[in-house]
C-alpha cells in the first residue's frame, strides 16, 4: 500500500508530465483567387478540399510525373470543409505546414508556431504541365 508521501511524489510526477502532452490547435482558411484583370482585383473564395498537413522537417517533393510527395514526420492533417476552414492538434511547439490541392501550386510554410491561426493562400497551378496531381507520404 502507497504511503501518502508516495502518493504525492507519484502525483507531482504525473502532473509535471502533463505540459508536454498539452495539445495546441493550429486553425485558419484556405482560399484561392479567381479572375482579376487589369484595373481589377481577382476575387478571393475558400477553397475546399485542400490538405493541410503539419509536422516536423518536412518537406514537399515535387514529382514530374504529377505524384508530389512530402517527406518528414507528418503529425496531423486535415481536409478544408467548403468554408475552407480547417483544425489541426498538435503538442505546441514549431511546425512545417504544407497545403495541397489538385491542380494547385503547393504551399510550405515553415517555422510555423502553433498557438493560433494560420490563414494560407494558394493558386492554380496554369501552367498545364500536369504537376500537382496526387499527394504521397514518403520517409
Amino acid at each position: 500500500m502507497l504511503r501518502p508521501t508516495q502518493i504525492l511524489l507519484l502525483a507531482t510526477t504525473c502532473l509535471v508530465g502533463l505540459p508536454a502532452l498539452a495539445q495546441a490547435r493550429l486553425t485558419g482558411r484556405v482560399t484561392h483567387q479567381i479572375g482579376g484583370s487589369v484595373g481589377r482585383l481577382p476575387e478571393t473564395r475558400p477553397l475546399a478540399g485542400a490538405t493541410v498537413l503539419i509536422g516536423t522537417n518536412l518537406h514537399l517533393e515535387v514529382g514530374s510525373g504529377g505524384t508530389d510527395t512530402v517527406k518528414g514526420r507528418v503529425l496531423a492533417k486535415d481536409l478544408t470543409e467548403g468554408n475552407g476552414s480547417y483544425t489541426l492538434s498538435v503538442p505546441a511547439g514549431t511546425y512545417t505546414v504544407i497545403c495541397w490541392k489538385q491542380g494547385y501550386v503547393p504551399q510550405v510554410e515553415r517555422n510555423v508556431v502553433v498557438a493560433g491561426s494560420l490563414d494560407l493562400d494558394i493558386g492554380k497551378d496554369t501552367a498545364g504541365r500536369g504537376l500537382h496531381q496526387q499527394i504521397a507520404h514518403g520517409k
